[in-house]
């Protein structure tokens, strides 16, 4: 926090380290962001660029209250920016699966926790796509629709639990590989 606070004394004073220090550590999450929903590393960059332009209009202004992570607030202004351009040029489609929504209705941490969500999809999607298939059946049988230990020995035809156990350990070692 502390070191946030000095960020955003830079920020006001319009020191050029500071801007620098955003580019280096944000830009990567704003890239990844606007290259997931349909864009390219120059729109990418053009996004940052505007995101920079609206902190140094907002952060030397006497009001300027930072209420979130800095590393929140530029994501919310660059998504903000981004889909808005979206929308504008009408190529707006669903994130990642999900429904459209109205930016304005979100705040902050709802934005966060969605890009963590979406994160986490992307993995689980990744996952999926490399482990057997007789694994992928296992996996979302116990962990996403919620089956009985004893359901799945008998859906899968395991003749007891240690079978059900070993099963269970080689297709989460199996679901481990892909992700590391």
């Amino acid at each position: 926090m502390m070191e946030e606070n000095r960020l955003v004394d830079g920020l006001k004073k319009r020191n050029n380290a500071a801007y620098n220090l955003l580019y280096t550590f944000y830009y990567p999450t704003i890239e990844r962001f606007v290259k997931r929903n349909s864009g390219t590393s120059a729109d990418a960059q053009d996004i940052f660029q505007e995101t920079i332009i609206v902190l140094l209009d907002k952060v030397p202004k006497n009001d300027f209250l930072l209420t979130s992570s800095i590393k929140t607030y530029i994501f919310a202004v660059a998504s903000h920016l981004w889909l808005k351009r979206l929308r504008q040029a009408r190529r707006m489609t669903k994130l990642e699966d999900e429904d459209e929504y109205e930016l304005e209705d979100l705040s902050l941490a709802e934005w966060e926790q969605k890009e963590e969500r979406l994160a986490e999809r992307h993995i689980l999607q990744r996952v999926f796509h490399k482990i057997s298939r007789h694994c992928l059946i296992f996996l979302t049988r116990t962990f996403l629709a919620g089956a009985t230990r004893e359901q799945l020995i008998e859906e899968m035809g395991y003749r007891n639990t240690h079978t059900f156990d070993n099963q269970k350990y080689k297709c989460l070692e199996q679901a481990r590989k892909t992700i590391s």
